[in-house]
């Protein structure tokens, strides 16, 4: 191999380097999987776009999109504890502590803000308290097919009211849901405690987050409109893709409250051919919305 070759190979693998470093990160005393990607190349005050993960996902489910957007953003990436490579704690994940969490490995890393925060499923519950705990960190927010924190009891129940589901069924369904005592699974307990956390604050009406206040940022919200759930596994009580339709139209409804509570306003993206991980059914249309909105921050 000829000095000039391998001095270009060099180079290139020093490149690649910079733009993508994987690494282990300790945090109060707990290890954390981190994966950057092109922060060596960011500009003064440049968004850094911070994923959360849906409910025991790793950072890998990202992949759809991360490469791209990295040609053109910082990007931070991270396992949540227990999940994936990172440790396993045995404590619930509560938002309060997550975002807590969050803030102490971007410090740690010195991953200064402003930070746009983009949350799938379990993950958009998470960004959503760590846009809450620290409005003044945020540049901007993107919920892909979030678990609904702005849903109530209330809501939820007049999504069966709605179909013609009778009011016993519907309080034997609600206790069923968030009333019935889980056991432990301490094989798989990130996916556990999240579940547990999600269903502790449906039972509040997610008060927590309510509380907090919303940035005035601009926000997206994806939505996969494809109803993925087999024929085999739909309820037997009620018409499952009247439910889905319903439950959706009633989502949306609050999700463009939620965006109207910001005075730099935002967008409801809505793809009736995506399921639920919308970032991998679709991930043109929302890699080409994230760069819509840096541009935007641009300005």
């Amino acid at each position: 191999m000829s000095i000039k070759i391998l001095t270009i190979l060099t180079l290139l693998a020093s490149t690649l380097s910079a733009f993508s470093q994987e690494k282990m990160v300790s945090v109060n005393g707990v290890n954390y999987h981190v994966l950057t990607r092109s922060l060596e190349q960011r500009k003064l005050a440049q968004p850094v776009l911070v994923f959360e993960n849906g409910m025991g996902m790793g950072l890998g489910n990202w992949d759809t999109i991360t490469d791209s957007l990295a040609n053109g953003a910082p990007i931070f990436l991270y396992d949540r504890q227990g999940v994936d490579k990172s440790e396993k704690v045995f404590q619930l994940p509560t938002p309060q502590k997550i975002a807590a969490n969050l803030k102490s490995l971007l410090q740690e890393l010195k991953v200064e803000p402003p930070y746009i925060l983009v949350g799938h499923s379990m993950g958009g519950v998470y960004t959503r308290a760590f846009a809450g705990y620290y409005p003044d960190d945020i540049a901007g927010l993107v919920f892909v097919d979030p678990a609904d924190f702005t849903e109530t009891k209330a809501d939820w129940n007049q999504i069966f009211r709605a179909i013609g589901v009778s009011e016993k069924r519907i309080d034997e369904m609600l206790t069923k849901r968030l009333y019935t005592p889980s056991k432990v699974d301490s094989s798989r307990y990130a996916v556990w405690s999240e579940g547990q956390v999600l269903t502790d604050l449906r039972k509040t009406d997610f008060a927590e987050l309510s509380s907090l206040p919303i940035p005035q940022v601009p926000i997206l919200f994806f939505v996969g409109g494809k109803l993925e759930v087999s024929m085999e596994r739909r309820s037997k009580d009620y018409d499952h893709e009247r439910f889905f339709e319903v439950k959706n139209s009633s989502n949306m409804l609050r999700w463009r409250r939620f965006i109207h509570a910001s005075s730099k306003g935002g967008a409801l993206i809505y793809l009736s051919n995506s399921g639920h991980f919308v970032h991998r059914d679709d991930a043109a249309m929302v890699i080409g919305n994230i760069r819509m909105m840096l541009r935007g921050l641009e300005k």
